[in-house]
């Protein structure tokens, strides 16, 4: 009986150190998979500050005097208000009364 107790607690003690090996074997994968995808993350991270940067830099250029001057002028065909010719077609030769103005 002694050698059959010896044996049930050898199988059982060789079962719980393989189940204790195979559970830390999966705790350590996962633990590196993690690292993995930690990683990753940042990398994706930085990238994302690094493009929002650009279109920061890229927002204020475009929002400069300049840069607004060039694209109405050159995309958009517009001129500036004081050099606009305006031409008065039938109009009286004496400027119209103002309401309200006493004669």
């Amino acid at each position: 009986m002694t050698t059959f107790r010896f044996i049930a607690l050898l199988t059982l003690s060789i079962a719980s150190a393989s189940t204790a090996f195979i559970t830390h074997l999966a705790l350590r994968f996962k633990n590196v998979a993690a690292g993995y995808r930690v990683q990753e993350a940042r990398t994706e991270g930085q990238r994302l500050r690094e493009r929002a940067n650009q279109l920061r830099i890229e927002l204020s250029s475009r929002r400069s005097p300049q840069a607004l001057t060039q694209l109405a002028q050159g995309d958009l065909g517009m001129i500036e208000p004081d050099r606009v010719t305006t031409l008065v077609v039938g109009g009286s030769v004496r400027p119209a009364r103002l309401s309200g103005r006493a004669r």
